[in-house]
């Protein structure tokens, strides 16, 4: 129950209130609504088995403010369940553009692309569940179009497993070797491949080294493919400094203890003066009502308005 509990809290915070930050700043009552529901019902589900903890955070989250709550999640009752709004396609929707992001972030990771810097185009193969969803995805991994079933095919050299194959084939083994040196390969559903007419278990074939696609960052698994471009531009590298900035404007928020939802004032260096065309952008994102350009200061400054 714990592993359960830990893969729903780790998809509750770095997915759904992630997703959901800029709701949180406009006061979106359905998103707070939401949040609450989802971490009270888990807590009622693991009370069992931490008891100490859930029933101190019912008491912050449940008895303190809802009038007629009982006074401990011990007296509250195991939850029930809702079938009706269970939605099964959205759960897959949702899965697939996990996946997607997944297979994103590694392939930046892998070509030295940090996830801040934006990029012009990502191409997606094998994921038609996620093809409603692409401006979340471009949102994700920081890309202005997202495209489907398109762009350039990268895939893993397949080699003969020779240990297995070689008594197996003899004389065959020649034929599969060429095929699968030339990409003739099928898939099979089972996780086999029908090559040069044989049967090949998975074991029977080794994943190579990744072809590389000069000026594209990808990443394939199940079926799965992106290919980033990664070519940048001016007008790329300034938005990637906007969103270095906008990092560490949060961190410093963070820092000194300035609630999420707390408007703040931001003063910056000289040195990032020519930012200020992005000015509403970085105000959005940072909460702050005012942005302004100090030549005496060597770091960005905020303050909170009261």
């Amino acid at each position: 129950m714990l592993k359960a509990f830990e893969s729903f809290v780790d998809d509750l915070s770095n997915w759904y209130i992630r997703r959901s930050r800029r709701r949180f700043y406009s006061y979106d009552e359905a998103a707070f609504r939401s949040l609450w529901t989802a971490l009270v019902q888990s807590l009622r589900v693991v009370a069992p088995v931490l008891p100490m903890l859930a029933d101190h955070l019912w008491k912050v989250l449940v008895a303190d403010v809802a009038k007629g709550a009982p006074d401990s999640i011990h007296l509250a009752g195991w939850p029930e369940t809702h079938e009706q709004l269970r939605d099964e396609r959205l759960l897959a929707e949702t899965a697939a553009v996990r996946h997607v992001v997944q297979l994103g972030r590694r392939a930046r990771a892998q070509s030295g692309v940090k996830l801040r810097q934006p990029l012009r185009l990502l191409y997606v193969r094998g994921a038609p569940d996620a093809r409603d969803h692409a401006d979340e995805i471009a949102d994700e991994l920081r890309v202005k179009r997202v495209e489907f079933d398109a762009g350039p095919v990268t895939a893993a050299r397949l080699l003969p497993n020779l240990r297995l194959l070689g008594p197996r084939l003899g004389p065959r083994l020649r034929d599969v070797r060429a095929a699968l040196e030339h990409g003739a390969v099928e898939r099979l559903e089972d996780g086999s491949f029908r090559v040069a007419g044989e049967v090949l278990a998975p074991e029977e074939v080794i994943q190579g080294e990744r072809h590389e696609l000069p000026g594209w960052a990808t990443a394939e698994d199940e079926g799965i493919s992106v290919a980033f471009d990664v070519e940048l531009d001016v007008e790329l590298r300034t938005e990637g400094r906007v969103l270095d900035l906008i990092h560490s404007v949060n961190a410093l928020r963070k820092a000194s203890g300035i609630e999420v939802t707390d408007r703040v004032t931001l003063t910056l260096p000289s040195s990032e003066a020519d930012l200020l065309p992005h000015s509403d952008w970085i105000a959005r994102e940072v909460l702050a009502i005012d942005v302004e350009v100090d030549g005496e200061i060597a770091e960005p400054a905020i303050a909170k308005v009261s």
